[in-house]
């Protein structure tokens, strides 16, 4: 049971790591989206520039320890990405690439919002 919640936890913070670097795409649906990812978006810059230690990933650990007895050393991104995927030693450059995805979202949405001004203005 603690394995199967463990990895629930993995789903669900690869999940949000999607959603906080893809989630403004919602926005070009509906705007509202734009808040809650907003608030991913400074929750992760946040933990990150704090050093902080990401909650999710505290779970999973917790939850891995509880199963077996162990838990992996390091961060989500450090264990199941950097060394697996990507190379060690590249975790600015990804960050860094995954802010840049975010603020092009956004570059995008702030474009098409002023088109959008200058075909509909609003009249007061």
């Amino acid at each position: 049971m603690w394995t199967t919640l463990a990895w629930g936890v993995v789903v669900l913070h690869a999940a949000y790591l999607v959603f906080q670097m893809c989630g403004g795409l919602l926005g070009f649906r509906d705007p509202r989206w734009l808040a809650l990812h907003l608030m991913a978006v400074t929750w992760g810059i946040t933990i990150v520039v704090m050093g902080w230690r990401c909650p999710l990933t505290v779970s999973e650990k917790w939850l891995r320890t509880q199963a077996d007895g162990s838990a992996y050393s390091g961060s989500y991104l450090d264990h199941y990405l950097f060394g697996t995927y990507l190379p060690n030693g590249s975790q600015s450059l990804v960050y860094a690439l995954h802010l840049l995805v975010i603020l092009a979202i956004y570059a995008a949405l702030a474009a098409r919002w002023m088109q959008t001004r200058k075909t509909h203005p609003v009249h007061t």
